[in-house]
């Protein structure tokens, strides 16, 4: 399959999930007009993919790659890579479960370890090679699209704490500073895996900047979903196993519509440094409302 048609059947299957999951919630669909609110919400999902596609179609426009991976097609490896870091991550949250030392702290070092380490050992054994700089942004490029990012991230966080529902006291001093580090650190290692290395071999690979960041994007929502759910099958709550994918449906919209913002910004700069800062302000607003531990 060419990666245009996986893409359009991504498409097709985030346009479903989309509507799916609005017309699902509770009380959006009532007793009376079913059929016409059923035709609308319809209506509104299509336009409004439409202005999305449309929106990164114009934002990725451009030549000009500040990275690549050579003539080798490293997309394939590249995916093992990635799979191999949920399951050393999966495998060992399941361990930790049977030995009863599973808790937010352990799964987050458990986390970064894996995020750390599986990388390294792929590069050092030359199973994948790190991207080739081809050029450097621009200070004026670099600052015309960074401080509107960057603004664009605080707001999201601030409201994202203020929205939170479990919203805690801000932590002061080294506790703020610890989750600082920890939240750069953590979204570092996930821009390496889906923007330095995915997204970049996917531009190599497919000749089509929107199906790369499109593809990558997917990729960085799917990847979010053994973790959510891995806690529910270790504790064998099968009966609830259903609605805890549910509840999450948003949730793998929101991190692919953020890694789609993300991918634009690296396709654009070529910044690690700003995308990993930008991951790290993106999920500040959680981790403040709900803890660094809880969060992670």
């Amino acid at each position: 399959m060419t990666s245009r048609r996986l893409a359009q059947l991504f498409a097709l299957a985030l346009f479903v999930l989309t509507y799916w999951t609005v017309v699902s919630r509770p009380g959006v669909i009532g007793d009376e007009f079913v059929g016409m609110i059923y035709a609308v919400f319809l209506l509104v999902t299509a336009v409004a993919f439409g202005v999305a596609f449309m929106t990164l179609r114009v934002a990725t426009i451009g030549s000009a790659n500040f990275w690549t991976t050579g003539y080798d097609d490293q997309v394939r490896p590249i995916w093992w890579m990635i799979l191999t870091v949920l399951g050393v991550m999966c495998a060992v949250g399941a361990l930790l479960h049977l030995l009863g030392q599973s808790n937010p702290a352990s799964s987050e070092i458990t986390y970064l370890l894996a995020g750390t380490l599986v990388p390294a050992l792929f590069v050092h054994c030359k199973l994948i090679q790190w991207p080739e700089r081809l050029r450097y942004a621009s200070w004026p490029r670099l600052l015309l699209i960074g401080a509107p990012a960057i603004c664009v991230a605080l707001a999201w966080s601030h409201f994202a704490y203020l929205a939170s529902p479990e919203r805690s006291a801000l932590p002061e001093g080294q506790d703020l500073i610890s989750t600082l580090g920890a939240l750069i650190i953590g979204g570092t290692l996930e821009e390496v895996l889906f923007r330095v290395f995915l997204l970049t071999a996917l531009v190599g690979r497919t000749g089509s900047r929107v199906n790369a960041v499109f593809l990558s994007s997917i990729a960085f929502g799917l990847m979010h979903i053994p973790g959510t759910l891995l806690n529910t099958v270790m504790h064998g709550d099968w009966s609830v196993l259903w609605q805890v994918a549910f509840d999450y449906a948003p949730g793998f919209l929101l991190q692919t519509a953020l890694g789609l913002f993300l991918g634009v910004i690296w396709l654009q700069t070529g910044s690690i440094t700003l995308i990993a800062l930008l991951h790290a302000l993106l999920n500040l607003g959680n981790a403040l409302a709900t803890g660094l531990l809880a969060y992670g």
